[in-house]
């Protein structure tokens, strides 16, 4: 994923025009009246729920006081890059609106922690594993979810310079049957595989550990240098991605933590995906 990614560049302008409105001690109303607006656009703007035009942005930075000519300059092509379609712009049919802001950032996050309750998590699953879960769908359906999975596993597993990964899986995730025995003896082999990888970090919570602080809610933090971290949750009604509420990202990724602690990783992980590839006969 490159620094013109469309998401990255409206995250970039949507964090520049935050900064200069603290630093020139604005509030997001007193801009709108400013400039003629409603407080919503500030706040769609500023929340990157929308783009801003080229138009929008020197009025912007205009009221801010900011003259520099190569920072207007940088940050007018930065919108004009956000505007572009997206890399998933082919599977857009099988894109919810909170899936298309998760994937923007994505590859461009310093860490990912993912867990997910009862299955191997997307970012591992092999084609087999997710069409077997998929076999409620159409088949072109199902073809544009396994095309997009493995692009993003292109993207984040065999690419240089993409996030740490760290995937914490319930035990229940590798002893459930999905596909068959062959559909599970490949997927478990796959993770060994991955976990090998020196930017991914693989752990397993036995049954024996029983509750544990983050059993309850498949969920993703994206984590970033510059903050503004995210929150994806897979829930009974959907998902949601959650921005501008640092705490509701730390305190997942406490749970996350003490979960981990009551894990099995590194070596050991792969010791107990060894053990339970036994349950699958050949």
């Amino acid at each position: 994923m490159t620094s013109k990614d469309p998401a990255l560049e409206r995250r970039r302008v949507r964090l520049a025009l935050r900064t200069f409105r603290n630093d020139a001690r604005f509030s997001q109303p007193e801009v709108a009246e400013r400039l003629s607006w409603s407080p919503s656009k500030v706040i769609r703007i500023e929340g990157g729920s929308v783009g801003v035009s080229v138009t929008d942005l020197r009025a912007l930075l205009d009221l801010y006081g900011v003259t520099d000519e190569t920072v207007r300059r940088d940050l007018e092509q930065a919108t004009r890059e956000s505007r572009r379609p997206p890399w998933w712009h082919p599977f857009r049919d099988v894109v919810s609106p909170q899936f298309a802001v998760y994937l923007g950032l994505e590859g461009a996050a310093s860490e990912l922690s993912a867990y997910d309750p009862t299955l191997v998590p997307g970012l591992l699953q092999t084609e087999g594993y997710a069409r077997a879960l998929l076999c409620d769908l159409p088949d072109e359906q199902t073809d544009a979810i396994v095309r997009l999975r493995a692009e993003r596993q292109r993207r984040l597993l065999r690419q240089a310079g993409g996030p740490r990964l760290r995937f914490l899986l319930d035990e229940g995730a590798l002893r459930r049957w999905v596909g068959g025995a062959a559909a599970m003896r490949e997927q478990l082999a796959r993770l060994k595989s991955d976990a090998a990888l020196a930017h991914v970090e693989l752990s397993v919570v036995p049954f024996t550990r029983g509750a544990h602080p983050v059993l309850r809610t498949g969920s993703i933090a994206l984590t970033f240098r510059d903050g503004d971290d995210v929150l994806f949750v897979e829930g009974p009604n959907g998902a949601l991605t959650t921005r501008d509420d640092q705490q509701a990202v730390d305190e997942y990724l406490a749970r996350f933590e003490e979960s981990r602690k009551e894990a099995v990783s590194g070596a050991d992980a792969v010791a107990f995906i060894d053990e339970v590839l036994g349950q699958y006969p050949s």
